[in-house]
């Protein structure tokens, strides 16, 4: 197993702390980017793992950091 950093942040509580307002279901601290690290077999196990925690349905953004 290999270890890939990703970095998610969410673009809806970006909008609403732009607007200095709260975001209903995230904390602001979604607003900036926020540091993963996961355990998978290839890159791309790593990347569905990460995309299924934190879908993009819900704004947010992953991308895996080389």
């Amino acid at each position: 197993m290999s270890a890939f950093v990703f970095s998610v942040y969410n673009t809806a509580v970006r909008e609403a702390v732009k607007n200095n307002q709260e975001h209903a279901h995230y904390s602001e601290r979604w607003a900036s980017p926020c540091m993963f690290e996961i355990e998978a077999d290839c890159a791309q196990s790593a990347e569905d793992c990460i995309k299924k925690k934190y879908p993009a349905e819900e704004g947010f953004v992953t991308k895996r950091m080389d």
